[in-house]
């Protein structure tokens, strides 16, 4: 069974964006979402159960987290996400293929490494 969300628990914006590297005047590279591909949006927070996250532990989704947006066809994983000016990558997306009007996408998000 497919879990329903209300819209009470979509509570929080992010963008969803390409992202490009800016050079700072001091010399240094920042990576930045572009503002001409940004799609905001506002999401929920998905819970992991305990049990499910003893099953990552060692493996390389440790780190990871799961957000949930209303059904996109632009998103993809070659963009990032971000969430209070932290950028994430997009690890997975969980797409619902049901005939439900309402449909959800489920984001597995990883943040981004800084530097090299």
């Amino acid at each position: 069974m497919v879990k329903s969300y209300k819209p009470n628990d979509f509570n929080r914006k992010c963008l969803i964006g390409v992202t490009k590297t800016i050079t700072t005047s001091t010399g240094g590279k920042v990576e930045k979402i572009d503002p001409t591909s940004t799609i905001k949006v506002w999401f929920a927070a998905k819970m992991r159960s305990l049990s499910l996250q003893f099953q990552l532990i060692g493996t390389t989704t440790s780190d990871t987290f799961d957000i949930v947006i209303r059904h996109n066809k632009l998103v993809t994983k070659k963009m990032c996400v971000q969430i209070d000016d932290v950028l994430y990558n997009i690890v997975n997306i969980s797409s619902d293929e049901s005939s439900a009007l309402m449909k959800f996408d489920i984001l597995t998000l990883q943040a981004k490494k800084k530097g090299a």
